[in-house]
C-alpha cells in the first residue's frame, strides 16, 4: 500500500448536509452491531450470538467560531422563548447526513444518515482556543466498501 493511499488528518474533511465544518479538529465514528448471547438449558456453552440491534454514533470536535455555534448552524435545537416552543424545537429537529471524505481522492470514507446531534460541550481556557465537541447519533454508517 503506497503512502497516497494512507488517510491523515491533513487530507480528511468533515462535512454535516454537505458543508465543511469550519476549524475541524478530530472526528470520531463507532458502529455496533448489539448481539445477544442465546443460552439454553443443558449446554453451559452460548448456543449462538443473535443480532438484536444496530448503533451508530459519532463525536466530533472543532473550533468555536462567533456566530457559528451547533445552534447556529441549524445542527441543535434553538431553546425557544417557553419550554413549549423549546420541546416543539427539539421534536421538529430534522435528521441530517454527515460525511468524511478523502479530499485528494474525492472519495466519501465514511457517510452517516439519519443524523441527529445529541449533545453538545464547549470547553473555554485561560490560554488556549475555545472548543466545542459535539456528539451525533445516526441511523446507518456506510463506508467505501458500501458506497462503491
Amino acid at each position: 500500500m503506497a503512502s497516497r493511499d494512507i488517510v491523515t488528518g491533513a487530507r480528511a474533511r468533515f462535512s454535516v448536509d454537505g458543508v465543511k465544518v469550519a476549524y475541524a479538529t478530530d472526528v470520531s465514528v463507532r458502529e455496533a452491531i448489539a448481539l445477544e448471547a442465546l443460552n439454553v438449558l443443558d449446554n453451559v456453552e452460548v448456543e449462538e450470538h443473535v443480532p438484536v440491534g444496530y448503533d451508530v454514533s459519532c463525536t466530533a470536535g472543532f473550533v468555536r467560531v462567533v456566530n457559528a455555534s451547533p445552534k447556529a448552524q441549524g445542527w441543535f435545537p434553538k431553546a425557544g422563548q417557553t419550554p413549549a416552543e423549546h420541546l416543539t424545537n427539539i421534536i421538529n429537529a430534522g435528521e441530517m447526513t454527515a460525511t468524511i471524505e478523502d479530499v485528494p481522492t474525492g472519495k466519501i470514507i465514511m457517510q452517516l444518515s439519519g443524523v441527529k446531534m445529541s449533545e453538545r460541550s464547549i470547553q473555554v481556557t485561560p490560554r488556549g482556543i475555545t472548543g466545542e465537541n459535539v456528539t451525533f447519533v445516526a441511523k446507518v454508517a456506510r463506508d467505501e466498501a458500501d458506497l462503491a
